[in-house]
């Protein structure tokens, strides 16, 4: 078995009330219009040893766990 370690910065916290907009699977930050308030009720870390990545997931409202992306992000992925 191989050791991995990482260090990542999350940039939220548990407890943190955030204004997403839910679209395509995702919560969406920074959308324009029709969003909710929702609290991050966890946190889960993925770490893909392949890609040397850190991808965070979060529950909210103690509910589904989704990715968090923002809007603009989002319009780049679709172009």
């Amino acid at each position: 078995m191989q050791a991995a370690g990482f260090v990542a910065h999350c940039p939220y916290e548990l407890g943190d009330r955030i204004a997403v907009a839910y679209i395509g699977g995702k919560a969406v930050l920074n959308y324009p219009a029709g969003v909710e308030d929702a609290t991050i009720t966890d946190i889960i870390t993925a770490h893909s040893l392949k890609n040397g990545t850190v991808t965070f997931l979060y529950e909210l409202n103690g509910e589904e766990k989704l990715e968090l992306i923002r809007w603009e992000d989002m319009q780049e992925e679709e172009y």
